[in-house]
């Protein structure tokens, strides 16, 4: 019951604060006017994050502050209050503060990096990082190997690990621009968001982590409440303030529930190894492979080949739900051939998508 009563505040919460959020976005003019390569036609409001975060903000700070502070993904600090949760709300504050200033004025690549390090730096501080890689063959490989104590504050002492810390801003930063990656059609990063928090969620249940599991709830209901005005055709697009905190999230959530990277791969792995051929695509062509516009992001490639907004977003949807229930059922080690298999429907699915496209403009 808890759970439900979580993701039903969240999405009621969210909804109305999106509505809130699109007369703001009119009112000031805070708006997404088409390009040539976007989809939407007339100017949409862009700064739909805001209302992803503050519902997931509250709603949290409500639930594990006052109704279950029982619920703890750590060890307390003196204030009574779980220091991964800091890190995390603290973190959360950072992304989505920072890029909703790039929503609205605009940032340079180099200006985003930072405040994007800035967040993971907050997370790892709170004790939040991958400290193992699973090993299907044998022993899982130890990331602590090699640290430096880098302060002492109140009886805890921060250290330096150099490969954890290193894989976990590199897991962070490039989840952050995959989810942003994916966020070019109506409803595609937030019900994306929706399939993997419900996958951590089940997961969490499954692993008896309570905190986790209310954490990702409270996280399918805020992107829940959103998506129902972001669909197509979208009322409000939640610009990069909501992509990267989505991305945040669905970064950080996978390293709370033991490190199940495996399944943060397969459930979100075809807009990953979209936002890699595209990135490697740019880089072949000696573009900047996160600021360069083109329309060879897989969900441009599906209305090329002639699919609607909808037919494109729910084929999409499906198949990560597909694969999200692979996830669910499987060891590391068929998480692992169902991520190659991913691979190879993906090449597929690429070549037939462009042969639909060709033909098309024939």
């Amino acid at each position: 019951m808890i759970y439900f009563l979580a993701a039903t505040s969240a999405f009621f919460l969210s909804f109305a604060l999106t509505l809130i959020t699109i007369q703001l976005g009119y009112r000031f003019n805070l708006l997404s006017k088409p390009r040539k390569r976007d989809i939407h036609k007339k100017p949409v409001p862009r700064i739909g994050g805001v209302a992803i975060f503050t519902s997931f903000l509250l709603v949290s700070l409500v639930y594990f502050l006052l109704i279950h502070p029982d619920y703890r993904l750590s060890n307390f600090l003196s204030s009574g209050v779980d220091k991964q949760l800091i890190g995390i709300w603290f973190g959360g504050v950072i992304i989505t503060s920072s890029m909703l200033l790039d929503d609205i004025f605009g940032l340079r690549a180099w200006q985003k990096f930072i405040f994007q390090f800035a967040a993971v730096v907050s997370v790892i501080a709170s004790g939040i990082g991958i400290d193992h890689l699973a090993n299907p063959f044998g022993d899982a490989l130890n990331l602590n190997s090699v640290y430096l104590p880098i302060i002492n504050y109140k009886g805890i002492t921060y250290h330096f690990s150099l490969w954890s810390d290193i894989l976990t801003l590199i897991w962070m930063i490039g989840m952050m621009n995959v989810i942003n990656f994916v966020d070019g059609i109506d409803g595609l990063a937030s019900g994306l968001s929706v399939i993997a928090s419900a996958t951590i969620f089940f997961v969490a249940i499954g692993s008896g982590q309570p905190a986790l599991a209310l954490l990702a709830i409270i996280l399918v209901g805020s992107s829940l409440g959103f998506l129902s005005l972001n669909y197509p055709p979208a009322k409000i697009f939640m610009g990069d303030s909501g992509s990267m905190f989505l991305g945040f999230m669905l970064g950080v959530m996978p390293l709370l529930s033991g490190g199940k990277l495996a399944t943060a791969f397969l459930v979100l792995g075809f807009p990953i190894l979209d936002g890699l051929i595209v990135a490697g695509g740019r880089l072949l062509r000696g573009q900047n492979p996160f600021n360069t516009p083109d329309k060879t992001h897989l969900h441009h490639r599906f209305i090329s080949a002639g699919f609607s907004r909808r037919k494109a977003l729910w084929s999409m949807w499906l198949i990560a739900a597909a694969f999200a229930w692979v996830a669910l059922r499987s060891n590391t080690l068929q998480k692992i051939e169902a991520f190659v298999a991913l691979i190879i429907l993906l090449v597929v699915m690429i070549q037939i998508l462009n042969y639909r496209a060709k033909k098309n403009k024939a």
